[in-house]
C-alpha cells in the first residue's frame, strides 16, 4: 500500500514541479519558436504550440513543441528517448546494425545547429559518435557515420538562412534517425523554402545521393490538382518515407485557415510511404512492456478557432489505388489509402505523465537560445523513425521496390486496435479514420516489430504478431468467426477470465467468443504486448482484473479485442491536469 502510495504521490509532484519550475523558466527566457504559430492546451493540460505554421499553399513541418510543463527538460526527465525508442521496438543490441546505410532528410530552410544538436542527443544516449563528414557526401558503408548538409542543388554553400521552427524539425529528424539507425550516415537537404517547386527539387537532389538507401519527409500539405502529375516523389529503389501529418483525418485539423477536406500530401502520394503516429505508453509489466493506440489531443477552442491535432490519415482525390493495395479492406475508399505504417508520435510514461517525445535543440529557445532538450509529439517523429528503422534492417530497398511487402508481412507489425483521428467535423466512422484489427487508416499495418521483421516471410504465419483475419469492424469483434477458443488462455501477460491478474503469468476462465474476450477458433498464441491487470495494479495502486485481456496479441483464429477508446472499464491512460496538480486515471484495455 505504501508503494503505491508512493508512485501516487510521484505521480502528482514530479509535474507539479516541472510547472513550477517551467514557469519560472518562462519568465526570463525567449520561448517562442514560430511568434504566428498559436497555443493551445490538448487533452491532456499540456500548453503546446504548433512549430511551423501553414502557409498559402506551402509544407508545413509535422512538430508540435510542449511549452508547458516540459518545455525545457532535463535529459532522463520521463520523456521518449533513444533508449525508450529501441526498447519500445525491439531495436536491441541483437539486431545487426545498418552496415553504414544513408538515410536523407528534407527540410526546408536552414539548422546552423544541427551536428551539435544531434552529437548532444547521441551522447546522452550513449549512441556511437557522429561527426561531420569530411567531403561534401557521406561514403557508402563508411563508419563511423557522418552528418552532411547540402543545399537543394547539391552543393554544401550557400546554405539557407536559419528558421527556428523548421531548424527544430530538422533536429528531431537526425536524432529520431540515429535513435533507429545509430550507424546510419544523414544527410539533410535543406530547400530554399516550404514550396512545391524547392521542396521537389531538394527531394529530386537527395535521390542521387550515391548509396542513399532512404528519404524521409517531416512535413506536408492538403493534396491537391496536379499532385498526381508530380514525380519528386517517384525514385524507385529508394525508399521515401512521408509522415502523415498532425491534422487529423483528411487534413481537417486546423479551422483557421480553414483546412480543405483533403488527403495530406505528400504521404497520400502511392509512391510513398505513409507513416501515421501513435500514442505509445510504457507499461510496468507485460513482454513487451509497451501498448499503443492512435495518436489523437483531442478537439480544443483556441483563439484562432477550433484546434484538432492528431495523426492524418486519408483517402487520396489524386492517387490511384495501387496494385499492392489490392484486396485491403479500405471502406468507403476507392483510391489511394494511407497510411501503409505508423510509429510513436506522442509518449506517456510508466507514471502515467504525459512527456511526450525528447529532442535536443539548439533553436528551441528562439534566436540566440542556447541548446537543450525539450519535449514534443507529433507525426514527425514517427517518419524518421521509420525510415532509420528499415533502414538499419536492410529492408528500405526491399520496400522501395514493393510496397507491398509491407502488407504481406502485417504479422511483423504491432496491431494497433484501439483509437480514431476522426475530428468534430467530419463524420468518417469507418476503417479509414478508426483503428481496428489488421490494417486501419490511421496506423496501417501497425508498429514495427525489429525482431519479427529480421524474420519476415521466413516465419510463414507463425509469428503471434499475424493480424486478425477478417478484419473486425469498428474496432470490436462480437462473437467468433469460427467458434471459440476453449480452455484458459495463458502465455506471457495474457490475461482472460475471472480472477486476479498475475504478471507474466496466465489466469484462468474460458474465451467465450463475447464482446470483450478472444474470439476465434484455436487456442490464443503468446501476447508480445500482454499488458495484465497486475501491471496496471502496480502504476496505479489499484487491484488487478484478470477478467480483462488488455493484450491486443493475436488468437491464431480471429483473435480480436473489444475495445474503446473511452471505455472506463478498460487498461489504464493517464490524464495530466492543466495545472499538473491531479491526475485524472481512467481504465483502457491496452492494445499494440
Amino acid at each position: 500500500m505504501f508503494a503505491a502510495r508512493n508512485r501516487w504521490v510521484a505521480a502528482v509532484i514530479a509535474p507539479l514541479a516541472l510547472v513550477v519550475g517551467e514557469r519560472a523558466a518562462q519568465a526570463a527566457e525567449p520561448w517562442d519558436l514560430n511568434p504566428s504559430a498559436h497555443r493551445w492546451q490538448d487533452r491532456f493540460g499540456r500548453v503546446v504550440q504548433d512549430v511551423c505554421s501553414p502557409g498559402d499553399g506551402q509544407a508545413r513541418c509535422f512538430l508540435h513543441w510542449i511549452v508547458q510543463p516540459f518545455a525545457n527538460v532535463t535529459a532522463g526527465s520521463g520523456a521518449l528517448g533513444a533508449d525508450g525508442i529501441a526498447a519500445a521496438y525491439g531495436l536491441t543490441s541483437s539486431v545487426p546494425p545498418s552496415g553504414g546505410a544513408i538515410v536523407a532528410t528534407i527540410l526546408a530552410y536552414g539548422n546552423s545547429t544541427a551536428l551539435s544538436d544531434v552529437q548532444a542527443y547521441r551522447m546522452n544516449y550513449g549512441l556511437p559518435t557522429i561527426t561531420a563528414c569530411s567531403g561534401t557526401l557521406p561514403t557508402p558503408g563508411q563508419s563511423p557515420p557522418c552528418l552532411a548538409v547540402i543545399n537543394q542543388n547539391g552543393a554544401s554553400s550557400p546554405l539557407p538562412a536559419d528558421d527556428p521552427g523548421w531548424a527544430s524539425e530538422s533536429s528531431l529528424d537526425i536524432e529520431m534517425i540515429s535513435a533507429t539507425c545509430p550507424d546510419c550516415s544523414i544527410v539533410i537537404v535543406e530547400a530554399n523554402d516550404p514550396s512545391d517547386p524547392n521542396l521537389d527539387a531538394a527531394v529530386n537532389q537527395a535521390a542521387t545521393i550515391p548509396g542513399v538507401v532512404a528519404i524521409n519527409n517531416s512535413y506536408g500539405r492538403p493534396e491537391g490538382p496536379g499532385d498526381g502529375a508530380n514525380t519528386a516523389y517517384t525514385h524507385p529503389g529508394i525508399l521515401v518515407v512521408a509522415s502523415a501529418g498532425d491534422q487529423d483525418y483528411m487534413d481537417e485539423g486546423d479551422n483557421n485557415p480553414p483546412s480543405p477536406i483533403a488527403a495530406g500530401s505528400p504521404a497520400s502520394d502511392s509512391h510513398v510511404l505513409s507513416v501515421g503516429g501513435t500514442i505509445l505508453k510504457q507499461l510496468q509489466g507485460g513482454t513487451r512492456g509497451y501498448a499503443e493506440q492512435v495518436w489523437n489531443e483531442g478537439v480544443v477552442n483556441t483563439s484562432n478557432g477550433l484546434q484538432a491535432t492528431g495523426t492524418g490519415s486519408g483517402c487520396s482525390s489524386q492517387f490511384a489505388q495501387p496494385a499492392w493495395q489490392a484486396g485491403v479492406t479500405f471502406g468507403k475508399c476507392s483510391m489511394r489509402a494511407d497510411n501503409d505504417v505508423s510509429a510513436a508520435g506522442d509518449f506517456i510514461n510508466q507514471l502515467g505523465s504525459s512527456t511526450g517525445i525528447a529532442l535536443y535543440c539548439g533553436a528551441c529557445g528562439g534566436s540566440g537560445g542556447t541548446g537543450h532538450f525539450t519535449a514534443i509529439f507529433g507525426t514527425s517523429a514517427s517518419g524518421p523513425m521509420v525510415a532509420g528503422m528499415f533502414a538499419r534492417l536492410k529492408l528500405a530497398t526491399t520496400i522501395a521496390n514493393d510496397p507491398g511487402w509491407v502488407y504481406r508481412n502485417a504479422k511483423s507489425f504491432y496491431d494497433v486496435t484501439v483509437g480514431s483521428n476522426d475530428s468534430a467535423s467530419t463524420d468518417c466512422g469507418t476503417i479509414m479514420c478508426t483503428a481496428d484489427c489488421g490494417w486501419d487508416g490511421p496506423t496501417g499495418v501497425g508498429t514495427p516489430s525489429a525482431a519479427d521483421l529480421l524474420n519476415a516471410e521466413a516465419d510463414a504465419g507463425t509469428s503471434p504478431n499475424a493480424p486478425c483475419t477478417p478484419q473486425c469492424t469498428n474496432g470490436t469483434c462480437g462473437g467468433s468467426s469460427s467458434g471459440s477458443s476453449s480452455g484458459s488462455s495463458s502465455g506471457s501477460g495474457s490475461g482472460s477470465g475471472s480472477g486476479s491478474g498475475s504478471g507474466g503469468g496466465s489466469s484462468s476462465g474460458s474465451s467465450s467468443g463475447s464482446v470483450g474476450d478472444d474470439s476465434g477458433s484455436g487456442s490464443d498464441a503468446s501476447i508480445p504486448t500482454g499488458d495484465d491487470a497486475s501491471a496496471d495494479a502496480a502504476v496505479e495502486g489499484g487491484s488487478g482484473d484478470g477478467g480483462t485481456n488488455n493484450a491486443t496479441g493475436k488468437s491464431s483464429g480471429c483473435g480480436c479485442y473489444a475495445v474503446s477508446s473511452d471505455s472506463a472499464a478498460n487498461g489504464a491512460m493517464f490524464v495530466l491536469s492543466a495545472a499538473g496538480l491531479v491526475l485524472v486515471v481512467s481504465r483502457r484495455r491496452k492494445q499494440r
